[in-house]
């Protein structure tokens, strides 16, 4: 799947030095199984090109320029767990609740967001299903992250934001 959304954070309004802390993510999944098997070289890319797209481009039910087609849905429940809808009308491949497993840096040269303008790409995860987990979703991998750091400190920030991401 390509995801593609924003990572949320808050800041405290009395402290400028203060690092932003993240309070979750929603993105929507696209179907990437037919790029993957066809052009699995070119599925690496499709985030950096993605996210170069409005957000409000991606709430119909493809992805464009890509056309792919809605596979779900990844939000969080709280702060700390993050949860993976993939059941559609056209696919039903379960729900689960998860728990970061592993966290890698994200590579020099990864996308640091719209435009070539941001803090930089969000680490790749490794996320293991908690109890509970229906269907085949077991684990979720972000890989291929663009986008979606915070800024290095909360000057000039208000008291909650988001920052644009899309991920393999």
């Amino acid at each position: 799947a390509i995801g593609r959304g924003t990572q949320n954070y808050t800041c405290s309004p009395n402290n400028a030095t203060a690092v932003p802390a993240s309070i979750g993510a929603t993105a929507t999944l696209f179907n990437a199984s037919c790029a993957a098997a066809t052009y699995p070289d070119v599925l690496a890319k499709v985030p950096r090109v993605v996210l170069q797209f409005n957000q409000t481009d991606t709430q119909s039910s493809t992805l464009h320029p890509v056309s792919m087609e809605v596979s779900g849905y990844h939000y969080f429940l709280d702060s700390k767990t993050p949860f993976f809808t993939l059941d559609t009308e056209a696919m039903q491949l379960g729900q689960a609740a998860c728990a970061k497993n592993a966290s890698v840096p994200a590579p020099a040269g990864s996308s640091k967001g719209q435009g070539g303008v941001g803090y930089g790409a969000v680490p790749w995860l490794q996320l293991l299903t908690k109890n509970g987990a229906t269907g085949k979703l077991m684990e979720v991998y972000r890989i291929n992250t663009a986008g979606g750091s915070p800024p290095p400190n909360c000057s000039n920030m208000p008291a909650t934001f988001e920052v644009q991401y899309a991920a393999e």
